[in-house]
Protein backbone atom coordinates (compact mmCIF):
# COMPACT_ATOMS: atom_id res chain seq x y z
CA UNK A 1 0.00 0.00 0.00
CA UNK A 2 2.92 2.34 1.14
CA UNK A 3 4.19 1.85 -2.56
CA UNK A 4 1.07 3.23 -4.29
CA UNK A 5 1.17 6.59 -2.30
CA UNK A 6 3.54 8.37 -4.50
CA UNK A 7 1.45 7.25 -7.84
CA UNK A 8 -1.88 8.65 -6.29
CA UNK A 9 0.12 11.53 -5.12
CA UNK A 10 1.29 11.97 -8.26
CA UNK A 11 -2.01 11.44 -9.99
CA UNK A 12 -3.70 13.78 -7.45
CA UNK A 13 -1.58 16.72 -8.66
CA UNK A 14 -1.90 15.77 -12.69
CA UNK A 15 -5.88 16.26 -11.52
CA UNK A 16 -5.38 19.86 -9.60
CA UNK A 17 -3.13 20.53 -12.55
CA UNK A 18 -5.12 20.13 -15.12
CA UNK A 19 -8.65 20.15 -13.98
CA UNK A 20 -9.28 23.90 -15.06
CA UNK A 21 -7.94 23.07 -18.13
CA UNK A 22 -11.19 20.70 -18.11
CA UNK A 23 -13.38 23.32 -17.28
CA UNK A 24 -11.78 25.53 -19.96
CA UNK A 25 -12.86 22.68 -22.33
CA UNK A 26 -16.19 21.86 -21.01
CA UNK A 27 -17.27 25.95 -21.04
CA UNK A 28 -15.81 26.30 -24.82
CA UNK A 29 -18.06 22.96 -26.08
CA UNK A 30 -21.30 23.86 -24.22
CA UNK A 31 -20.93 27.13 -25.72
CA UNK A 32 -20.17 25.70 -29.39
CA UNK A 33 -23.31 23.45 -28.77
CA UNK A 34 -25.27 25.73 -27.64
CA UNK A 35 -25.14 27.94 -30.72
CA UNK A 36 -25.29 24.93 -32.98
CA UNK A 37 -28.86 23.84 -31.41
CA UNK A 38 -30.33 27.36 -31.87
CA UNK A 39 -29.14 27.84 -35.49
CA UNK A 40 -30.63 24.61 -35.99
CA UNK A 41 -34.15 26.15 -35.59
CA UNK A 42 -35.71 27.58 -38.69
CA UNK A 43 -36.34 31.34 -38.67
CA UNK A 44 -39.30 32.75 -39.39
CA UNK A 45 -39.26 35.69 -41.43
CA UNK A 46 -41.11 38.57 -41.63
CA UNK A 47 -42.98 38.95 -44.90
CA UNK A 48 -43.59 41.90 -46.75
CA UNK A 49 -46.49 43.97 -46.79
CA UNK A 50 -49.26 42.50 -49.42
CA UNK A 51 -51.55 44.58 -51.39
CA UNK A 52 -53.95 41.37 -52.22
CA UNK A 53 -57.13 40.53 -49.92
CA UNK A 54 -56.59 37.79 -48.43
CA UNK A 55 -60.65 37.06 -48.00
CA UNK A 56 -60.12 33.17 -47.30
CA UNK A 57 -58.01 33.51 -44.42
CA UNK A 58 -58.73 31.67 -40.99
CA UNK A 59 -60.12 33.40 -38.14
CA UNK A 60 -57.36 33.40 -35.41
CA UNK A 61 -58.48 33.78 -31.80
CA UNK A 62 -55.40 35.58 -29.69
CA UNK A 63 -55.07 34.42 -26.26
CA UNK A 64 -53.62 37.18 -23.50
CA UNK A 65 -53.48 35.12 -20.06
CA UNK A 66 -53.17 38.01 -18.15
CA UNK A 67 -52.10 38.77 -14.14
CA UNK A 68 -50.80 41.97 -12.91
CA UNK A 69 -50.10 43.33 -16.59
CA UNK A 70 -50.79 46.76 -16.19
CA UNK A 71 -47.28 47.97 -16.83
CA UNK A 72 -47.33 45.67 -20.43
CA UNK A 73 -51.08 45.45 -21.85
CA UNK A 74 -51.02 49.47 -23.30
CA UNK A 75 -47.95 48.23 -25.56
CA UNK A 76 -48.79 44.39 -26.17
CA UNK A 77 -52.49 44.95 -27.13
CA UNK A 78 -51.77 47.82 -30.14
CA UNK A 79 -49.03 45.62 -31.53
CA UNK A 80 -52.13 42.66 -31.70
CA UNK A 81 -54.56 44.71 -32.70
CA UNK A 82 -52.26 46.54 -35.32
CA UNK A 83 -51.52 43.42 -37.21
CA UNK A 84 -51.93 43.10 -40.76
CA UNK A 85 -54.09 40.50 -40.86
CA UNK A 86 -57.53 40.59 -41.24
CA UNK A 87 -59.22 38.08 -39.44
CA UNK A 88 -58.38 37.93 -35.71
CA UNK A 89 -60.47 38.26 -32.14
CA UNK A 90 -57.94 38.90 -29.13
CA UNK A 91 -59.25 37.83 -25.99
CA UNK A 92 -57.65 39.31 -22.87
CA UNK A 93 -58.08 36.60 -19.83
CA UNK A 94 -58.11 38.71 -16.42
CA UNK A 95 -56.40 36.45 -13.70
CA UNK A 96 -57.85 38.19 -11.24
CA UNK A 97 -55.54 41.13 -11.47
CA UNK A 98 -55.22 43.81 -8.49
CA UNK A 99 -53.33 46.30 -10.16
CA UNK A 100 -55.87 47.47 -12.71
CA UNK A 101 -54.79 45.38 -15.87
CA UNK A 102 -58.64 44.40 -16.23
CA UNK A 103 -59.62 48.13 -16.41
CA UNK A 104 -56.89 49.11 -19.12
CA UNK A 105 -58.23 46.20 -21.17
CA UNK A 106 -62.25 46.68 -21.05
CA UNK A 107 -60.93 50.29 -21.30
CA UNK A 108 -59.66 49.04 -25.01
CA UNK A 109 -62.02 46.73 -25.80
CA UNK A 110 -64.82 49.34 -25.45
CA UNK A 111 -62.91 51.16 -28.88
CA UNK A 112 -62.39 48.00 -30.58
CA UNK A 113 -64.47 45.13 -31.08
CA UNK A 114 -62.09 42.65 -31.92
CA UNK A 115 -61.04 42.56 -28.53
CA UNK A 116 -62.86 40.90 -25.95
CA UNK A 117 -62.25 41.07 -21.89
CA UNK A 118 -63.05 37.94 -20.14
CA UNK A 119 -62.72 38.09 -16.15
CA UNK A 120 -61.53 35.35 -13.60
CA UNK A 121 -61.54 34.94 -10.11
CA UNK A 122 -58.53 32.81 -10.46
CA UNK A 123 -57.66 28.67 -11.38
CA UNK A 124 -59.57 26.27 -9.81
CA UNK A 125 -57.80 23.40 -7.91
CA UNK A 126 -55.64 21.36 -9.56
CA UNK A 127 -54.67 24.35 -11.93
CA UNK A 128 -51.90 26.73 -12.39
CA UNK A 129 -52.88 30.44 -12.94
CA UNK A 130 -51.37 30.55 -16.65
CA UNK A 131 -53.20 27.30 -17.84
CA UNK A 132 -56.74 28.18 -16.06
CA UNK A 133 -56.69 31.66 -18.15
CA UNK A 134 -55.47 29.98 -21.49
CA UNK A 135 -58.12 26.89 -21.14
CA UNK A 136 -60.80 29.58 -20.60
CA UNK A 137 -59.93 31.69 -23.57
CA UNK A 138 -59.80 28.75 -25.64
CA UNK A 139 -63.40 28.22 -24.55
CA UNK A 140 -65.00 31.06 -25.76
CA UNK A 141 -62.29 31.49 -28.76
CA UNK A 142 -63.98 31.23 -32.18
CA UNK A 143 -60.68 31.16 -34.68
CA UNK A 144 -59.90 28.15 -36.51
CA UNK A 145 -55.71 28.58 -35.17
CA UNK A 146 -55.53 30.12 -31.38
CA UNK A 147 -52.72 32.13 -30.34
CA UNK A 148 -51.60 31.82 -26.82
CA UNK A 149 -49.37 34.47 -26.42
CA UNK A 150 -47.83 36.67 -23.34
CA UNK A 151 -48.46 39.81 -21.77
CA UNK A 152 -44.60 41.19 -21.72
CA UNK A 153 -44.38 40.60 -25.75
CA UNK A 154 -44.35 43.31 -28.41
CA UNK A 155 -45.38 41.92 -31.47
CA UNK A 156 -44.54 43.17 -35.47
CA UNK A 157 -47.49 44.02 -37.82
CA UNK A 158 -46.29 40.95 -39.92
CA UNK A 159 -46.00 38.54 -37.06
CA UNK A 160 -49.34 36.59 -37.33
CA UNK A 161 -49.29 36.82 -41.01
CA UNK A 162 -45.75 35.28 -40.97
CA UNK A 163 -46.43 32.86 -38.39
CA UNK A 164 -49.03 31.37 -40.31
CA UNK A 165 -47.29 31.53 -43.61
CA UNK A 166 -44.59 29.08 -42.00
CA UNK A 167 -46.90 26.63 -40.39
CA UNK A 168 -48.90 26.44 -43.69
CA UNK A 169 -45.37 25.69 -45.73
CA UNK A 170 -44.31 22.97 -43.18
CA UNK A 171 -47.62 21.76 -42.80
CA UNK A 172 -47.30 21.97 -39.77
CA UNK A 173 -50.35 22.43 -36.99
CA UNK A 174 -48.46 23.99 -34.66
CA UNK A 175 -45.93 26.88 -34.37
CA UNK A 176 -43.91 28.06 -31.93
CA UNK A 177 -41.21 30.99 -31.79
CA UNK A 178 -38.97 32.42 -29.87
CA UNK A 179 -39.30 35.63 -29.43
CA UNK A 180 -35.99 38.27 -29.32
CA UNK A 181 -35.04 39.37 -25.82
CA UNK A 182 -35.29 42.62 -24.88
CA UNK A 183 -32.92 43.44 -21.68
CA UNK A 184 -32.80 46.34 -20.31
CA UNK A 185 -31.34 45.98 -16.51
CA UNK A 186 -28.27 44.86 -14.76
CA UNK A 187 -29.74 41.68 -14.18
CA UNK A 188 -31.51 40.93 -17.02
CA UNK A 189 -28.00 41.89 -18.98
CA UNK A 190 -26.36 39.84 -16.42
CA UNK A 191 -28.32 36.21 -16.47
CA UNK A 192 -30.41 36.08 -19.74
CA UNK A 193 -28.11 35.27 -21.84
CA UNK A 194 -26.37 32.44 -19.92
CA UNK A 195 -29.63 31.37 -18.92
CA UNK A 196 -30.66 31.07 -22.97
CA UNK A 197 -27.39 29.31 -23.74
CA UNK A 198 -27.71 26.93 -20.92
CA UNK A 199 -31.47 26.30 -22.21
CA UNK A 200 -29.67 25.38 -25.90
CA UNK A 201 -26.78 23.26 -23.91
CA UNK A 202 -30.08 21.00 -22.91
CA UNK A 203 -32.61 21.27 -25.93
CA UNK A 204 -31.99 18.95 -28.51
CA UNK A 205 -33.52 20.79 -31.93
CA UNK A 206 -31.98 18.74 -33.92
CA UNK A 207 -34.26 15.59 -33.08
CA UNK A 208 -38.15 17.05 -32.23
CA UNK A 209 -39.40 15.81 -34.96
CA UNK A 210 -38.46 12.58 -33.38
CA UNK A 211 -41.52 10.73 -31.55
CA UNK A 212 -39.47 9.86 -28.35
CA UNK A 213 -37.55 12.94 -28.26
CA UNK A 214 -38.26 15.08 -25.63
CA UNK A 215 -40.63 18.13 -26.51
CA UNK A 216 -40.16 21.87 -26.80
CA UNK A 217 -41.71 24.90 -26.94
CA UNK A 218 -42.02 28.57 -26.20
CA UNK A 219 -45.16 29.64 -24.56
CA UNK A 220 -44.52 33.17 -25.34
CA UNK A 221 -45.55 32.58 -28.89
CA UNK A 222 -47.56 29.59 -29.83
CA UNK A 223 -49.80 29.19 -32.20
CA UNK A 224 -51.70 25.91 -32.12
CA UNK A 225 -54.75 25.08 -34.61
CA UNK A 226 -57.90 24.41 -32.98
CA UNK A 227 -58.27 20.60 -34.24
CA UNK A 228 -54.87 19.49 -32.92
CA UNK A 229 -55.29 21.78 -29.62
CA UNK A 230 -58.67 19.86 -29.26
CA UNK A 231 -57.12 16.69 -29.98
CA UNK A 232 -54.21 16.99 -27.76
CA UNK A 233 -56.71 18.13 -24.77
CA UNK A 234 -55.66 21.45 -24.15
CA UNK A 235 -54.38 22.92 -21.21
CA UNK A 236 -56.86 20.83 -19.24
CA UNK A 237 -54.08 17.83 -19.92
CA UNK A 238 -51.14 19.59 -18.15
CA UNK A 239 -53.31 21.87 -15.53
CA UNK A 240 -50.79 21.54 -13.14
CA UNK A 241 -47.45 21.80 -15.13
CA UNK A 242 -45.60 24.50 -14.07
CA UNK A 243 -43.53 24.51 -17.65
CA UNK A 244 -46.89 24.99 -19.65
CA UNK A 245 -45.15 25.10 -23.12
CA UNK A 246 -43.21 22.21 -22.91
CA UNK A 247 -45.95 20.26 -21.29
CA UNK A 248 -48.65 21.43 -23.83
CA UNK A 249 -46.02 20.71 -26.66
CA UNK A 250 -45.29 17.07 -25.07
CA UNK A 251 -49.51 16.74 -25.18
CA UNK A 252 -49.85 17.59 -28.86
CA UNK A 253 -46.89 15.48 -29.88
CA UNK A 254 -49.09 12.25 -28.03
CA UNK A 255 -51.75 13.17 -30.11
CA UNK A 256 -49.69 13.10 -33.41
CA UNK A 257 -48.90 16.32 -33.72
CA UNK A 258 -45.39 18.31 -33.70
CA UNK A 259 -44.97 21.35 -32.99
CA UNK A 260 -42.63 23.71 -35.34
CA UNK A 261 -40.22 25.59 -33.24
CA UNK A 262 -38.57 28.63 -34.75
CA UNK A 263 -36.47 31.90 -34.29
CA UNK A 264 -38.94 34.72 -34.13
CA UNK A 265 -36.58 37.40 -33.61
CA UNK A 266 -37.90 39.71 -36.37
CA UNK A 267 -41.73 38.96 -35.83
CA UNK A 268 -42.02 39.19 -32.06
CA UNK A 269 -39.77 40.79 -29.15
CA UNK A 270 -40.33 40.21 -25.14
CA UNK A 271 -39.01 41.80 -21.81
CA UNK A 272 -39.43 38.25 -19.67
CA UNK A 273 -38.12 40.26 -16.21
CA UNK A 274 -37.93 43.85 -14.83
CA UNK A 275 -36.11 42.91 -11.56
CA UNK A 276 -33.75 40.30 -9.82
CA UNK A 277 -36.61 39.05 -7.82
CA UNK A 278 -39.07 38.35 -10.60
CA UNK A 279 -35.95 36.61 -12.30
CA UNK A 280 -35.02 34.14 -9.38
CA UNK A 281 -39.01 33.75 -8.69
CA UNK A 282 -39.54 32.58 -12.67
CA UNK A 283 -35.85 30.53 -12.81
CA UNK A 284 -36.75 28.83 -9.36
CA UNK A 285 -40.03 27.87 -10.98
CA UNK A 286 -38.85 26.34 -14.31
CA UNK A 287 -34.71 25.76 -14.15
CA UNK A 288 -35.48 22.60 -12.41
CA UNK A 289 -38.49 21.53 -14.51
CA UNK A 290 -36.76 21.98 -18.00
CA UNK A 291 -33.79 20.15 -16.78
CA UNK A 292 -35.63 17.40 -15.71
CA UNK A 293 -37.98 17.16 -19.08
CA UNK A 294 -34.87 17.32 -21.09
CA UNK A 295 -33.84 14.05 -19.36
CA UNK A 296 -29.90 12.78 -20.45
CA UNK A 297 -29.28 16.53 -22.08
CA UNK A 298 -29.72 17.88 -18.26
CA UNK A 299 -27.12 16.29 -16.89
CA UNK A 300 -24.49 18.52 -19.29
CA UNK A 301 -26.61 21.71 -18.66
CA UNK A 302 -25.91 21.30 -14.95
CA UNK A 303 -22.19 20.22 -15.72
CA UNK A 304 -21.63 23.01 -18.02
CA UNK A 305 -23.36 25.60 -15.60
CA UNK A 306 -20.82 24.32 -12.54
CA UNK A 307 -18.05 24.81 -14.73
CA UNK A 308 -18.13 28.08 -15.77
CA UNK A 309 -19.54 28.87 -11.98
CA UNK A 310 -16.29 27.72 -10.60
CA UNK A 311 -14.03 29.60 -12.66
CA UNK A 312 -13.84 32.60 -10.12
CA UNK A 313 -12.98 30.08 -6.95
CA UNK A 314 -10.57 28.09 -9.31
CA UNK A 315 -8.94 31.07 -10.00
CA UNK A 316 -8.45 32.68 -6.53
CA UNK A 317 -7.36 29.18 -5.33
CA UNK A 318 -4.90 28.50 -7.91
CA UNK A 319 -3.38 31.90 -7.52
CA UNK A 320 -2.95 31.62 -3.87
CA UNK A 321 -1.14 28.82 -4.37
CA UNK A 322 1.15 29.53 -6.75
CA UNK A 323 0.07 26.73 -9.08
CA UNK A 324 0.97 28.47 -12.64
CA UNK A 325 -0.59 25.96 -14.38
CA UNK A 326 -3.95 25.82 -12.62
CA UNK A 327 -4.22 29.32 -12.96
CA UNK A 328 -3.58 29.79 -16.77
CA UNK A 329 -6.47 26.94 -17.10
CA UNK A 330 -8.43 28.91 -14.92
CA UNK A 331 -7.72 32.13 -17.18
CA UNK A 332 -8.49 30.25 -19.95
CA UNK A 333 -12.09 28.69 -18.52
CA UNK A 334 -12.71 32.47 -17.62
CA UNK A 335 -12.37 33.72 -20.91
CA UNK A 336 -13.64 30.44 -22.31
CA UNK A 337 -17.17 31.79 -20.83
CA UNK A 338 -16.87 35.10 -21.98
CA UNK A 339 -16.15 33.94 -25.41
CA UNK A 340 -19.09 31.09 -25.67
CA UNK A 341 -21.32 34.29 -24.14
CA UNK A 342 -20.93 36.85 -26.53
CA UNK A 343 -23.02 35.62 -29.50
CA UNK A 344 -26.05 35.42 -26.81
CA UNK A 345 -25.25 39.10 -25.68
CA UNK A 346 -24.83 40.60 -28.86
CA UNK A 347 -28.38 39.06 -30.15
CA UNK A 348 -29.88 40.18 -26.52
CA UNK A 349 -28.03 44.26 -27.50
CA UNK A 350 -26.22 43.34 -24.14
CA UNK A 351 -22.71 45.50 -24.06
CA UNK A 352 -19.71 43.94 -24.49
CA UNK A 353 -18.41 44.81 -20.89
CA UNK A 354 -20.58 42.18 -19.13
CA UNK A 355 -18.57 39.21 -20.94
CA UNK A 356 -15.98 39.09 -18.18
CA UNK A 357 -19.03 38.92 -15.73
CA UNK A 358 -19.59 35.63 -17.49
CA UNK A 359 -18.42 33.61 -14.66
CA UNK A 360 -20.30 35.23 -12.34
CA UNK A 361 -23.83 35.08 -13.84
CA UNK A 362 -22.94 31.33 -13.67
CA UNK A 363 -22.37 31.25 -9.92
CA UNK A 364 -25.74 33.46 -9.53
CA UNK A 365 -27.57 31.14 -11.83
CA UNK A 366 -26.62 28.21 -10.18
CA UNK A 367 -27.67 29.14 -6.81
CA UNK A 368 -31.03 29.73 -8.34
CA UNK A 369 -30.92 26.71 -9.64
CA UNK A 370 -29.87 24.73 -6.98
CA UNK A 371 -32.97 26.34 -5.23
CA UNK A 372 -34.95 25.22 -7.51
CA UNK A 373 -33.83 21.15 -7.22
CA UNK A 374 -34.72 21.94 -3.87
CA UNK A 375 -38.33 23.43 -4.11
CA UNK A 376 -38.45 20.45 -6.84
CA UNK A 377 -37.25 17.80 -4.67
CA UNK A 378 -38.98 18.90 -1.06
CA UNK A 379 -42.12 19.55 -3.04
CA UNK A 380 -42.20 23.28 -1.68
CA UNK A 381 -44.38 26.09 -3.28
CA UNK A 382 -42.49 28.34 -5.02
CA UNK A 383 -43.92 31.92 -5.43
CA UNK A 384 -45.08 33.09 -8.90
CA UNK A 385 -47.08 36.48 -9.42
CA UNK A 386 -48.18 36.19 -5.83
CA UNK A 387 -49.44 32.55 -5.75
CA UNK A 388 -47.91 29.66 -4.49
CA UNK A 389 -47.27 26.96 -6.53
CA UNK A 390 -45.89 23.34 -6.03
CA UNK A 391 -43.62 21.82 -8.57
Amino acid sequence: MAAEAPATSRAGRLYRAFSPWAQALIVAVAGLRSLARFHALPIATSLPPTAAPLADAPLVSIIVPARNEARTLPTLLPSLLQQDYPHLEVIVVDDASTDGAAEIAARRAARDPRLRLIRSAGPPPGWTGKSAACWQGAQVACGDWLLFTDADTRHAPAALRSALALAAQSNAAAVSLFPRQRCEGFWERLLLPFAYQQYFVGANTRALHRPDAPALANGQYYLISRAAYAAAGGHAAIARSVIDDVALAGALKRAGYSTLVARGEALVSVRMYEDFGALAEGFTKNAAQFVRAQRGAGALVALSTAASAVTLPTLLSRAARGDLLGLNGALAAWLAAGWALAPWARSFGVQRCYLPLAPLAALVFTGVALTSFAHTLLRWPVRWKGRALTP
